[in-house]
């Protein structure tokens, strides 16, 4: 019962879900790549009324930046960071399958990817990255990622290509889109035709073959007989 109360519902904030569930954006690639100087922004939801916040400052072809901030969690908001040693508000770059809830977490919401000098350790290199986030909105911890094309530092464009989250007490993984998806599944094996059956003709050739010299030319003389 406990679980079943756990597992409350989605962004469209109804019904309590009798079972634990992964919930997952689809394809959103939203780009956030302009040239002109000043913010842009976009709201990713979640449930609760939580939602991720995206936007990138810009002040130029090489000097911006790209952050991530949690918001609407009623109780709290946190971001999987690299390390409390280097900065509390420094994105993780998570590989895929890595347990999202296995990191660190600040306590601000705030998830940032590059700042103006490429100054941080992750989000440096062109390629497909996942953070990582959390937020409580009454109903228990949820975990969730989202994944991002990075366009390379300095310049600091990126793409927002999906994002998924779990229920309370999901144990999700970057890139993890089902719950279930990583049992596995077992493919039957193909079925196997019988062999054909030798023509009556090569039972017979097979035959004289093996009587040696003598089978050979009776051999022979059977297959002038049928081709003339």
């Amino acid at each position: 019962m406990a679980y079943a109360v756990a597992g409350l519902a989605t962004a469209s904030g109804g019904a309590i879900s009798a079972e634990a569930e992964i919930h997952y954006s689809g394809l959103v690639n939203y780009k956030f790549n302009q040239e002109s100087r000043g913010y842009e922004a976009h709201t990713f939801p979640l449930s609760h009324g939580a939602f991720l916040l995206g936007f990138r400052y810009v002040r130029g072809t090489s000097d911006n930046s790209a952050t991530f901030v949690m918001q609407g969690g009623a109780v709290s908001n946190a971001f999987r960071i690299y390390s409390f040693s280097f900065a509390r508000s420094v994105a993780a770059a998570l590989p895929r399958g890595s347990v999202v809830s296995q990191g660190s977490f600040n306590g601000s919401g705030l998830g940032r990817l590059q700042d103006y000098a490429c100054e941080f350790p992750t989000f440096l290199e062109p390629g497909i990255y996942c953070a990582g986030f959390r937020f409580n909105s009454g109903a228990g911890m949820q975990y969730g990622w989202v994944r991002i094309k990075w366009g390379g530092c300095s310049a600091n464009k990126y793409i927002v290509r999906d994002y998924a989250w779990g229920d309370p007490g999901d144990k999700i993984k970057a890139g993890q889109t089902h719950l279930h998806e990583d049992d596995t599944q077992i493919v039957p094996q193909a079925v196997k035709k019988p062999a054909a059956a030798p023509h009556a003709d090569s039972q017979g050739s097979l035959g004289l073959l093996a009587l040696g010299a003598l089978g050979l030319r009776a051999w022979r003389k059977s297959r002038q007989v049928i081709q003339s």
